[in-house]
């Protein structure tokens, strides 16, 4: 694994020395040399063998994006920010469609539990009503009752 990534190292600094204009045998590989640089280029370096010294490519430092390209990207996340932004829309309708159905359903549950309460207190009205006059009447037979046996007397 490692000789295969050494050669193909190899190969891309013979494929970039004759990019550049430069023709040279490609080394052996032996390790890596680092090379420090600056902030504005970046240094790709090849290996050196014991005798031979690879050559240093520098590639030519990084271009800050242009005006076009940022009106490019801000156009694409434009569209895609209107794309949420519609979809959002879109689910803020539904919800609140929802909403308002619930609501619906709430106030009519509400009603219908205040007439029930209602129609309960009435029942409960009626059957005191009922209770009272079944007392009564009990009352009454008895009272007759007992006012017979003392005339009787």
């Amino acid at each position: 694994m490692i000789q295969a990534t050494q050669k193909i190292a190899a190969v891309m600094t013979t494929l970039i020395a004759i990019h550049i204009g430069q023709s040279f045998a490609a080394p052996a590989v032996t390790a890596p040399v680092i090379v420090p640089t600056t902030q504005t280029s970046t240094v790709n370096v090849a290996t050196k063998t014991a005798n031979q010294t690879a050559p240093v490519v520098i590639t030519p430092p990084i271009k800050p994006a242009t005006l076009e390209t940022q009106f490019s990207n801000l156009n694409k996340q434009s569209k895609i920010q209107t794309k949420r932004l519609d979809e959002l829309e879109v689910a803020n309708r539904i919800a609140l469609t929802r909403n308002q159905t619930l609501q619906l359903e709430n106030d009519n549950l509400s009603v219908q539990v205040k007439v029930l309460q209602s129609d309960r207190g009435a029942q409960m009205f009626i059957y005191g009503a009922v209770a009272i006059l079944v007392g009564a009447l009990i009352g009454y037979v008895i009272a007759s009752n007992f006012l017979r046996r003392t005339r009787r007397w």
